[in-house]
């Protein structure tokens, strides 16, 4: 039998996402990786430094090696880089009882206000929350998908294999809809109603006396669990943000301060990559974020590679 997993990979010293294309490739890897390891993946959120996936699966490890290689080398090739893409290993957490799996996906689909990367659970992009209840939150406009096998390859890796019912959107990328168990997934939160109160709520201790309520004997999920890569002073920032008043909408992203590093700095030095940087011209661009943008130091440092 299937049982949930939570899954975690961290990178804090150095981003895994560049840009955007470059969570478009993972999402077409996941899928890609689910396919072959015959995994039931039902969400994922996709943050610079970590990323966070729920799948049903007797072992998911073969499932995110298999995900961690792909990725890496695209990630390697692209950014003219070597080695292996964030520290080895990852987090994985069993799930069992209904009230336990409705919180840790809950904890999921919430990651990018979590980490005030959008005001509320729905504004960010790199998640599956924006396909849940598609038709009952009023998203299911119509839009141009992709659904000819020649099309879809043109955009995958040589030799890339895939079932019929995998479309892809105008931009090239797999649709959630169509590789995840998305079903599956709202049944959990039993009706619009019940899922919109559950990315709405705060964490509380009424949340973990639910889940301790269903199995006494099984410890309840809580953000610390699930961001077990963060210390706790991060994860009481995470609690304030749920409340909503964190969100800076001026303050870049890791994402804008890779572009700037990539598409502006890097340049200046006739530099292929971020990678092919040494330490003198990183400590240049270093103080020029630091100096002129004002970014933070612990930014400068895993965008930059420091």
């Amino acid at each position: 039998m299937r049982k949930l997993y939570h899954l975690c990979v961290a990178s804090h010293n150095e981003v895994l996402f560049r840009d955007d294309s470059d969570f478009q490739a993972f999402t077409n890897l996941m899928a890609l990786a689910a396919y072959r390891s015959n995994e039931e993946l039902l969400a994922d959120a996709l943050m610079s430094t970590h990323y966070h996936l729920a799948v049903m699966s007797h072992d998911p490890a073969p499932f995110i090696s298999s995900l961690r290689h792909s990725y890496g080398r695209y990630f390697n090739y692209k950014y003219k880089r070597i080695g292996r893409l964030g520290p080895k290993g990852f987090f994985q957490t069993q799930i069992d009882g209904v009230r336990h799996r409705s919180a840790a996906l809950s904890y999921i689909l919430r990651n990018g206000l979590h980490h005030a990367q959008s005001p509320t659970p729905f504004g960010y992009r790199h998640c599956t929350i924006g396909s849940v209840f598609n038709k009952e939150m009023g998203r299911s406009k119509e839009r141009h998908l992709i659904t000819s096998r020649a099309e879809i390859a043109s955009y995958l890796p040589r030799h890339a294999e895939f079932p019929d019912h995998y479309v892809m959107n105008e931009d090239g990328v797999f649709l959630r809809e169509s590789f995840m168990e998305i079903p599956q997934l709202e049944m959990l939160f039993v009706t619009p109603r019940g899922f919109l109160y559950q990315m709405n709520r705060l964490s509380d201790e009424v949340w973990q006396r639910e889940q301790l309520e269903e199995n006494p004997n099984e410890p309840a999920v809580t953000l610390n669990t699930i961001e077990r890569p963060f210390d706790k002073k991060s994860v009481l920032s995470m609690l304030e943000c749920e409340k909503g008043f964190k969100y800076d909408a001026s303050k870049m992203n890791d994402t804008a301060v890779c572009n700037i590093i990539d598409n502006q700095l890097v340049k200046r030095y006739r530099k292929p990559s971020v990678y092919a940087l040494d330490d003198t011209q990183k400590k240049g661009i270093a103080q020029l974020l630091k100096n002129e943008l004002h970014i933070p130091q612990h930014q400068i440092n895993r965008c930059l590679i420091l």
